[in-house]
This record gives C-alpha cells, structure tokens and sequence, in this order.
C-alpha cells in the first residue's frame, strides 16, 4: 500500500442506517469519523423523471427507549418532537372480505375490530394486554443499555443475573407465541402478523416474543412520516457526521489491511488513497465487506461465520407511476393486504403498499401518483434473473390491483429496482442488480434476544457489524440500539478527550 493519506478514529464503510447513528453520536463526542459510501444509496431514486422509492419502509418507535436515549445524546430532542408527523390512519390492513384501519385513536380502533372481529372483543383484548405486558419488560431490558450478545466472564454472569429477572431474555423461553387463543387461519392473526412481518427483518422458525410483542406495541403507538421524506433520518445523521467529520458518498473500499488481527488501512478505489483508522464499520453487506480483506490475512472463523450468514427471503419491490384518478379515497399511507387466510403469509399471499411514500408531507394533488409494494419471496427467486424479475412485477402488479381496481387501465410506469439496465446486448439490456436483493434472515445469534442475526463484535479486535442486518428484528429500534452497542465498545477500544 502507499502512504497513508488521512487517519481517523472511526472508518464507517457503507451508509446503512446504523453505522450513521453511530458516526452522529462519535462525532458528537469528539471522534474523528470518516463514512465511505460503498456504493450505499438513499431509499429515493429518479427513474424516467420520475422519483421512485427503492426500499418502502413505516417509521414508528420514536419514543422507544433506544431511540430517545440517541437524540437526546445528539441533544435532538426537539427535533425528535417535531420533525417527524403522526399519520391517520397509521396504516391499513386488508383481508378477504374485511378492511380495519389501525390508529391510535382508541374508540375508533376498538369499533374497526368490533366490526371486523365479532364476538372476539374478550381474546383480543387479553392479547393487547399480555402484549403489553411482556414488551414493558422488553423496553426496561432495552433501556439498560445491556450487550447482547454477552462477551467475557463479568457481562455472561450479568445477563445470567437478567435472566432470572427478565426471563424471555433466555431463548429457551422463545416457545410463548401471544397469539396462541387464535388458531392458524383465523383472521385476527393474520391481520396482527401482516404488519409484523414486513416491519420485522427477521422470521426464526419459532416465535420470539420478545421481537414480536415489541414491533407490534410500538406500531400501536403510531406511524410517522417526515417532510422532507423517506430518507430524512439518514440525511439528518449524515450532517451532523460532516460538521465535524469527513463523508465521502462516491468512495469505495478496494482492499482492507489486516495486522496482527486488527485492521489498520483502508485503500480506496478511485483516488488510491489509503485511510488509516482505530475502528472500522462494516455497515454495508457484511458478506461484501469482508471480502475485501486479502485471503492470507483473513480469520477463518470470523470468515465462515459470515459465509454461514444466509437470508431466508429476499424483499422484492416494484413501483408503478399512475394517474391520480385511480387511487382509492379512504387508501391509507401504508396497506398491507392477504389474500388467502389458509395459505402462509409469504410470497403474493402477503403484500405491503405504500402510497406516495417517496413525496413526504407534500400535498398529494399531482397528476401522477406512486404506489410502492413490496412482497417477500425466496431466495432462489434471484436465480432466474432478469427475466424471473420481470415475472415478479408482472404478480406484484396483479396484488395490487386486488387493492386497487382500476390501476391497470391508468398504469403510467412501472420499474423494480432489481434490475438495472447494462451496455451488453444480452438479456434485453438488462441484469439483475445484486445490491437491491434486500435480504430476511432467519434464526438469530444466541443470547440476543432474537433479534439479530449477527453480533456486533467480530474476531477482529477493532471491527464492528452494524449493517441493515444488526438488530434487524427490532424494526425501526435496531438500527438504534445496534449503534448504541457499537458506541460501547467504541469507547472501550478508542478513547479521546471531550468537553462533552
């Protein structure tokens, strides 16, 4: 390598959500931190003139306990208050023959399930109840600030401490299933586990409550969008990092040095520089970044750890530009529609629709309209290329046409972001982009509640994981607590001077 050309304490590779919480709170306290885009992009993109969303996505849990302790360290609490706007309905979930908006006016939301659920008033009202229940210990073990999973002699007999105190932090006690009063293809489950399973990154063979009584509280408490859109948490974080720090969007890692079980350069791609760093972030595809260590210097374990990294489900996602005649007057924001009671909720059985989520709190009185959907399918589904993909809209667009009725004689546009157009003839000009094949894992570390599918720590001794996948389960609070772990061990590893 040639000659270092910058040091930093923190070298955040990628721009997913997590590493840039960590990066905002690390500048904050007087770390020298630098983000490396990696390719990373925002969840908005332009497409024939048109802006389009590649990934939709609700916000909800701003006033969970991770979350209130990151704004206020990045004294953003009036922010945390004011940015973000409640909307009603939070979202809409749609069954054979039934509709129920889901708000947080409660005599409203008592009558959608009344009318929708007769007769059952008695057991759901016993679900809310140990929903909430078990999720108030949840959010006391969150606001402990505790690892997870625990590391060394004194935090193992910690968490065995806890345990006793908060046994679902045990995953032996991962067999409780909340829902247990209504049998499989009963409608009030699959209208409960329709939002869970879009909002939850995670799908374990057996329930974990802990994941799931949490998602569901907190989407009870309201949904939210911002003015300035989908991506306005992360061009937020992202400031804040270049105020006192260095963001480079467009730079690339092209090799990552490794000595003595410990990163030290990071060389860079297009300029051939090389970034000397205390600390690195993988906080991109976990599978890509560690790649980039040459072979003879890598740890085999830490290696085969994350070969063994496999999703579950890929998200796949199509946006369809239409005039705005065809959408429905009472469509909320967010719908998530089944088609079948008796069939799993995967694949086009279970699709969630986001109405104009790339336009933020903008009036919706344009000529054209977005509607946004996304449905889970296996991983195999990538295989059959560009020409499976196009398959893929071709479903997607039939689902939501069940929502919909009208769409297809206003269809303006369509496009999914897996595929990308290419310069070489095959394929009719088109490939299937690897960067978009947003993955859902399925069983989780041990001793993380569930949660997260990898642990933030590595082999190496000043590597973290942060990434989409850190704490995936948690919804909208894993990114958070995921940064709020990596700051522990931040502080551990590297210490500076503050007047914070």
């Amino acid at each position: 390598m040639t000659s270092t050309t910058a040091h930093y304490h923190l070298a955040i590779v990628g721009t997913d959500l997590s590493g840039l919480v960590l990066g905002a709170l690390a500048a904050k306290l007087g770390y020298r931190v630098v983000v490396i885009g990696q390719g990373g992009q925002g969840a908005l993109v332009e497409h024939r003139g048109q802006m389009l969303c590649r990934a939709p996505q609700m916000t909800y849990g701003l006033s969970s306990p991770p979350v209130r302790r990151v704004f206020e360290g990045l004294g953003l609490g009036l922010e945390l208050r004011n940015l973000p706007h409640r909307t009603e309905p939070g979202f809409q979930v749609v069954l054979p023959g039934a509709r129920i908006d889901v708000t947080t006016q409660q005599d409203r939301f008592r009558s959608e399930l009344e009318r929708e659920f007769p007769g059952e008033q008695r057991r759901i009202e016993a679900f809310f109840q140990r929903v909430g229940e078990i999720d108030k210990q949840v959010e006391e073990t969150l606001d402990l600030g505790i690892r997870l999973p625990p590391s060394g002699i004194k935090e193992r007999f910690q968490f065995r401490s806890l345990v006793k105190r908060f046994p679902f932090l045990d995953d032996e006690w991962a067999i409780e299933d909340p829902l247990a009063a209504f049998p499989h293809g009963h409608p009030f489950r699959a209208f409960i586990h329709a939002a869970f399973r879009f909002c939850c990154d995670m799908l374990p063979a057996r329930p974990y409550p802990a994941t799931f009584v949490h998602v569901v509280n907190e989407l009870r408490k309201g949904v939210f969008t911002f003015d300035a859109g989908p991506d306005a948490l992360r061009d937020l974080f992202l400031q804040i990092i270049s105020t006192s720090g260095d963001v480079r969007p467009k730079a690339q890692v092209a090799q990552i040095e490794v000595r003595r079980g410990k990163v030290t350069h990071l060389a860079l791609r297009d300029r051939r520089s090389v970034i000397g760093c205390d600390v690195v972030v993988c906080n991109t595809d976990p599978k890509r970044f560690f790649s980039l260590i040459p072979t003879e210097q890598q740890k085999e374990e830490v290696h085969h750890a994350v070969h063994l990294l496999q999703p579950v489900y890929y998200t796949f996602t199509g946006a369809f530009v239409v005039k705005a005649r065809a959408i429905p007057e009472a469509m909320a924001r967010h719908v998530f529609t089944v088609a079948d009671l008796s069939r799993p909720l995967d694949e086009d059985n279970l699709v969630y629709i986001a109405r104009d989520i790339e336009a933020g709190t903008r009036r919706q009185d344009r000529e054209v309209r977005t509607l946004t959907a996304s449905m889970r399918v296996p991983i195999g589904a990538a295989a059959a290329g560009p020409a499976g993909a196009r398959r893929l809209l071709d479903v997607l667009q039939a689902r939501v046409e069940s929502v919909v009725p009208f769409m297809s004689e206003h269809l303006v546009a369509r496009w999914t972001p897996w595929l990308k157009h290419t310069s070489a003839m095959a394929q009719g000009g088109e490939e299937l982009d690897p960067l978009e094949l947003r993955p859902c894992y399925g069983e989780a570390v041990p001793h993380t509640l569930g949660v997260s599918p990898v642990a933030t720590t590595t082999g190496y001794r000043n590597v973290l994981i942060g990434s989409d996948a850190a704490f995936c389960g948690l919804g909208s609070d894993g990114p958070y607590v995921a940064a709020l772990q990596m700051l522990s061990e931040l502080r551990e590893l590297v210490t500076v001077k503050s007047g914070f």
